[in-house]
This record gives C-alpha cells, sequence and structure tokens, in this order.
C-alpha cells in the first residue's frame, strides 16, 4: 500500500456548460470585441470613400491638339456642356462627348478621356486638306472627303470634280500625276472624271489636257516622251492636247499676233476629228 504522502490530490475537472466549447476568457473575449469593431471601421471607411469618389464632379477641361481651323475654346464649350445636369465623374458620357465634338466640321477625329481626379482631356485632330471637292468639299491627307460649306481662302488647293464615291481614286490619280509633271516644273491644278468615265485634267501652267476614257497615269507616259522634242519655248505656247485619238494627239495653240508665226504641229499630232 502506498504511502499517504506520495498520493497526488486530483482536482476534479471543471465540466464544460452542455458538454460544448470552453467559455473564452475575459482577454480573448475582449479582442474579439476589437476585431469585429476594426473590420466595422474598415467597412465604414470603404462605404464613405466609395460615395465620396460617386460625388465627385469634373473642374478641369483640357484640349490638345494642333489647332489652324478650329478655336479650342468652342470644343472647351462643347464638353462643359455635355457635363451639365449633375454628372459625376464615373458618370461622365465620353460617347456623346466625342460624338459632340467629332461633329465639328473641321474635326477628324476626337478622344475623350478621364483624368483622376477631377480632369477631362479631350485630344482633337483636325483635317489637313489636300485638295478640294466640287464647290464645297475637301479632301483630307487620309483621302477622307469632308464639308465645310465653302472653300473660298483655298484657292490654291488642286480642284476635283468626279462622282460620289470616286474620291480614293482621284486623290491617287492626282498624286501619280503630280510626280510625272514634277520635271516640268508645274503641277495639276483641277482633275475631272465625268459620269461617263472620261478624265480630262488642267495644269497650274494653264494647259489643258483630255484623255477620255483611257487611264490619265498611262496616257500621259507617251506623252511625256514626246513633248521634249517640242524644246521648252513652244511646250510653253501649248494650250490643250487631246489624247482620245488611238494613234496620236491634238494640239491647240495659244493665241498669236496676226504678225507672229504659229509653231509647227509637232511629230505625231493629228488633226481633230
Amino acid at each position: 500500500m502506498a504511502h499517504p504522502g506520495n498520493q497526488c490530490r486530483l482536482k476534479p475537472k471543471r465540466r464544460q456548460p452542455d458538454g460544448n466549447a470552453a467559455i473564452p476568457g475575459g482577454r480573448s473575449l475582449r479582442v474579439s470585441i476589437m476585431a469585429l469593431f476594426a473590420l466595422g471601421l474598415i467597412w465604414g471607411g470603404v462605404g464613405w470613400g466609395v460615395s465620396w469618389l460617386a460625388e465627385q464632379r469634373v473642374h478641369t477641361v483640357r484640349v490638345k491638339g494642333a489647332f489652324r481651323h478650329i478655336d479650342p475654346t468652342v470644343v472647351e464649350d462643347i464638353v462643359r456642356g455635355k457635363l451639365g445636369g449633375g454628372k459625376t465623374y464615373f458618370r461622365i458620357p465620353l460617347a456623346e462627348i466625342r460624338q459632340a465634338v467629332t461633329s465639328i466640321p473641321w474635326v477628324a477625329e476626337a478622344t475623350v478621356e478621364r483624368r483622376w481626379p477631377d480632369r477631362i482631356e479631350v485630344e482633337v485632330q483636325e483635317h489637313r486638306p489636300v485638295a478640294r471637292w466640287g464647290d464645297g468639299d475637301f479632301i483630307d491627307d487620309r483621302m477622307n472627303r469632308f464639308h465645310i460649306g465653302s472653300t473660298l481662302g483655298f484657292e490654291h488647293l488642286p480642284l476635283l470634280t468626279g462622282p460620289d464615291g470616286q474620291e480614293r481614286r482621284l486623290i491617287k490619280v492626282l498624286i501619280d500625276l503630280d510626280e510625272r509633271f514634277e520635271s516640268w516644273g508645274t503641277r495639276v491644278a483641277e482633275l475631272r472624271l465625268t459620269d461617263r468615265w472620261s478624265w480630262s485634267l488642267r495644269l497650274e501652267s494653264d494647259l489643258r489636257i483630255e484623255f477620255g476614257r483611257r487611264e490619265p497615269v498611262e496616257a500621259i507616259a507617251s506623252l511625256l516622251s514626246l513633248l521634249p522634242l517640242l524644246g521648252k519655248d513652244r511646250m510653253a505656247l501649248l494650250q490643250s492636247i487631246d489624247l482620245r485619238y488611238p494613234y496620236g494627239f491634238a494640239v491647240v495653240w495659244k493665241t498669236y499676233q496676226p504678225d507672229v508665226e504659229a509653231p509647227p504641229e509637232p511629230p505625231g499630232a493629228v488633226p481633230p476629228a
């Protein structure tokens, strides 16, 4: 039998209520409450921040671009007009603003972007006209046709006339012809394509050329190989050239005084039909 002094005194185990988990001590309970409180503050802050962002207004409008024909203040006024009615930063109608800006006649392209925290940036690209089209339109350097209403003040640009939908074709022919006439020191002033697909042009030197239905670039190649035979002096006296003949061409000379002898017909010329 063991000595009574060697026996351990056993404490009865504390029973848990209902036989489940132990009740947390006071410290653990305080930590849990503080964590819940902190989490509530975080969510409250996030909610307040989202609400604050949603109520922000645009205060600055910046218009960028190289302007020659457009007043940037007109663009800014259009943008600010679309920002009215209580629209907030995230409710800005970007597509609607872009459409309104591109409706300005000289605007070729526009991009509209938000810039945090309260700015809108609009970048505008102007049409750069390279030719006139008809009475009131232009063709730009992208070969797009645009309408202004008047070509007054742009008489230095070549004038193109042709059926609708043929703008790119005429521009391409114009460029190719200008390359070939560069050696003459002149350029195309007018290029015309009729509804019957007949071509004609007038140079800056005032020489007129009729091509008929022949492709101008192909037809001019043979002509330029023959004209130098006339010499520069006689070439300067040409008034018009008719290339509508299958085996030659006809020329008309500028008028002379009665005592001045007209130059002879160039090689290969045939009388008009």
